[in-house]
């Protein structure tokens, strides 16, 4: 899948480019199997991405091809990315105009409304942090807390979320540690600090403004929250059907 030159370290580049997500999903394009190949020539980098369908919407795959030539570029010794979408309706637009670095607008005149994709963006950031929270939140109540203590918890009651130990956290002058909750709360506080920017001691569950939530409230909120979830895992699984039948690929290939 990858050819190698010495200046630049392709397990980083793998690494880097399993930090971009689907905007719609929020699962790595690497985890999707939306990375075809990369090539790698001293500095230069080539990615090469592939989608389910010949008609992906347009600003999702930019968002996803501009995302993956950002972190291409944090790679120590990468000096150019050449991003390369294959088999879409658009793209020799997209893979030029990524590539050249830029922006939707600049491709597509007059699609973003000037607004070149920042509302989608923020979108899509809204129900990823809405997933995550969801299934941490449900995590804490199945774990043994009540609402009121999942309400109540602040954002430096969380103690540790490494896998050295697993999620601890301070509950009513107390510390739990909750076996398997870290991986959940490590993503929740990614997605949290992406949306709100906020790392002041205020309430570690919040909704998408930022307002804490009431105990009484808690249960209605999770399960509008559960259907969003559960729309963005069918879409995921869906996609990764399409792509597996339209290259041909088994489960492990698109892995």
């Amino acid at each position: 899948m990858i050819e190698t030159a010495a200046a630049v370290c392709e397990q980083a580049v793998l690494a880097a480019l399993r930090n971009v997500s689907d905007p719609e999903l929020d699962e790595s394009l690497v985890e999707l199997g939306f990375l075809d190949s990369v090539h790698i020539d001293a500095g230069c980098v080539d990615v090469v991405l592939r989608l389910p369908t010949f008609w992906c919407a347009p600003n999702f795959a930019y968002l996803m091809a501009h995302d993956a030539r950002e972190q291409t570029l944090q790679v120590p010794g990468v000096d150019q990315v050449r991003v390369v979408l294959k088999d879409h309706m658009y793209s020799d637009e997209i893979s030029t105009g990524v590539s050249a670095n830029q922006s939707f607008d600049e491709v597509f005149p007059g699609q973003a409304d000037g607004e070149d994709l920042g509302q989608l963006r923020a979108l899509f950031h809204g129900k990823a942090f809405g997933m995550r929270q969801e299934q941490l939140a449900r995590f804490l109540l199945e774990s043994g807390l009540t609402a009121s203590e999942v309400v109540g918890l602040l954002v430096e009651d969380v103690l540790d979320t490494t896998d050295l130990s697993g999620l601890r956290l301070h509950v009513d002058g107390h510390t739990r540690l909750l076996r398997g909750g870290a991986p959940l709360a490590r993503m929740y506080l990614e997605r949290r600090r992406r949306l709100l920017r906020d790392e002041s001691n205020s309430a570690f569950i919040v909704d998408r403004s930022g307002q804490p939530i009431e105990a009484n409230q808690l249960a209605e909120y999770l399960d509008r929250g559960r259907r969003e979830r559960i729309s963005m895992t069918f879409n995921a699984v869906m996609c990764k059907g399409l792509l597996e039948t339209r290259y041909e690929l088994s489960k492990e290939d698109a892995e």
